[in-house]
């Protein structure tokens, strides 16, 4: 579905700024014999908004393809880093908030509820997840962690207030997933408890454009944010943002603490000179950003077929999802790599979108094998120290940062 208005400001000044081509759904991996004969692919394009700033992608997948028609494949505790991340959150908001035994925590994009559990350890309140992806709502709930598998909305919102209203509402890396922000918003002012807080994370474009980050770009990744738009787009709605913090997880996430009925604190006008400072929303910036994305895919691949050409044995290493971005846009496939390997049980087994690679587990990694393409480069320290026994070559693609 091709978008014609912005998300946030609702303008139809829609302007192209960053062009990777086209490229299929990057979290959904198949079992190789269940290959679809024409796997889909669309474009992914992201749009900035000429009224407001905000970015978003240019065409829209519908969220029944992306989450629900395959089994999902994304496990929040299948890396230390996510679950040091999820848990240490947990423990801020709950320090912040004090958050007790009678308060209900409700979590929405879930997933297996590795944040959840942390908040549970933290504070020892009630937790509630809700969660679109039926297998991963079913792993959530058989390891304890109370989830209503449907997608946020009244529907699910009336089911939590069955249970009571949540005195934290919590979405990280969900509101840039979301085909409708504004319904989200609509749907927590009618949940949250009048004393309530809402505090949700999203990648920061700021973040992405300084650190070329272009493999955080996907289908499933709709709205690109920044504070400018968003603190506009939230005073229009009555809430206030009364915290900021930025974290170099997942290459740069915005943590924002909102409040219904809030005035927005003075740190809003800080980051929203920083972003005027820097360019970002001026076209120029994006022009630089996609010659620096270009100049990355040109050298890697020059290096991966100098390799292969010594005889070189190359393996893609973590099938993570910004990695299927970056296989795609450079046209990585089988040519080059021998396979991907991944530790999550929801992926091992199946293949790579697009470039179709095998995934194997870890411990399947041959003797032949000489580089290994490290793909979710944000994580490469953990990477090369768990697999250095292997005396592998490792690959970290470099981005220039800005």
């Amino acid at each position: 579905m091709t978008q014609r208005t912005c998300a946030l400001c609702g303008g139809a000044n829609l302007k192209p700024v960053i062009n990777l081509g086209y490229h299929p759904c990057a979290d959904t991996f198949f079992v190789e014999s269940r290959l679809p004969p024409l796997e889909r692919r669309f474009p992914l394009q992201v749009c900035q908004c000429g009224s407001c700033g905000h970015g978003q992608l240019a065409h829209v997948v519908p969220r029944h393809i992306r989450y629900q028609e395959t089994d999902y494949s994304y496990d929040s505790s299948n890396s230390p880093v996510s679950i040091g991340h999820f848990h240490d959150l947990a423990r801020d908001v709950a320090s912040a908030l004090n958050l007790g035994p009678a308060d209900l925590v409700c979590d929405v994009g879930s997933n297996i509820g590795t944040l959840l559990d942390g908040f549970r350890k933290a504070a020892g309140c009630r937790i509630l997840g809700i969660d679109p992806s039926s297998n991963i709502a079913a792993l959530a709930n058989a390891q304890g962690i109370p989830t209503i598998n449907d997608f946020f909305g009244k529907a699910a919102a009336d089911k939590v207030l069955e249970i009571g209203r949540p005195r934290v509402i919590t979405a990280t890396n969900v509101l840039n997933h979301s085909e409708d922000v504004a319904e989200f918003f609509a749907v927590v002012a009618g949940l949250i408890d009048p004393r309530g807080c809402v505090v949700f994370e999203v990648p920061y474009l700021l973040e992405m454009i300084k650190q070329t980050a272009f493999d955080t770009i996907y289908l499933e990744h709709i709205n690109y944010f920044s504070i400018t738009p968003l603190a506009r787009f939230l005073a229009h709605r009555g809430f206030g943002i009364e915290r900021i913090e930025v974290s170099d997880y997942m290459c740069g996430t915005l943590r924002l603490y909102v409040r219904p009925n809030a005035p927005h604190s003075q740190v809003t006008d800080t980051y929203i000179d920083l972003e005027h400072e820097y360019g970002l929303f001026s076209s120029g910036v994006y022009e630089s950003f996609m010659g620096r994305v270009r100049s990355l895919k040109f050298r890697l691949n020059k290096e991966l077929y100098d390799i292969k050409a010594a005889g070189g044995k190359i393996i893609g290493i973590g099938a993570a999802t910004k990695g299927n971005t970056l296989l795609n846009y450079c046209n990585i496939d089988g040519d080059l790599l021998e396979y991907v390997s991944d530790t999550s049980p929801l992926k091992v087994g199946k293949v790579t979108p697009g470039s179709h690679l095998r995934i194997v587990a870890d411990e399947s990694i041959g003797k032949e094998i000489t580089h290994g393409l490290i793909l979710p480069w944000n994580i490469a320290e953990h990477l090369t120290n768990k697999l250095k026994h292997l005396g592998v070559k490792f690959i970290i693609p470099m981005l220039e940062s800005k």
